[in-house]
């Protein structure tokens, strides 16, 4: 019996049409026993700024709306909450962190990320595991 196949989403700029599109082929790709793991990464915030109570307001309404998204694409897909993230950091780093301990053959993300997570060297590649980074809209082809 295969191992599933982990892939990573990044949730992070996802359009209702690019959530649907990655419903509809793990629905079709069911049999190919894939685990899915949805991250949504919080940009972090120099601490200087926490000295600014405005700002610290932010920061939390902004937590909280990135953990009602998390959870509400989470349902949409039908993902265990054990295989959500929520993590503060920078998109490239957290991401390809999470990937490498995750031990993901891909990771998915809106058009809009993939640049900068193209941008990480070496994109943690392991002996017979390279972690690809594919857009959404590439799905199709995959």
């Amino acid at each position: 019996m295969k191992s599933p196949k982990n892939v990573l989403l990044v949730t992070n700029a996802m359009t209702d049409e690019e959530i649907n599109l990655i419903k509809a082929a793990v629905n079709i790709q069911q049999s190919l026993q894939i685990c899915l793991n949805i991250v949504h990464v919080i940009p972090s915030l120099p601490t200087c700024y926490f000295n600014i109570p405005s700002t610290v307001l932010l920061a939390e309404r902004y937590y909280e709306e990135a953990e009602k998204s998390l959870t509400s694409i989470g349902e949409i897909l039908g993902v265990d909450e054990k295989h959500q993230w929520l993590i503060t950091g920078r998109i490239k780093n957290e991401v390809l962190r999470l990937a490498n301990s995750l031990g993901a053959q891909f990771i998915l993300a809106s058009s809009t990320n993939i640049p900068e997570l193209h941008k990480a060297s070496g994109l943690h590649r392991k002996e017979n595991n390279l972690t690809l980074i594919q857009s959404i809209n590439n799905l199709v082809r995959l």
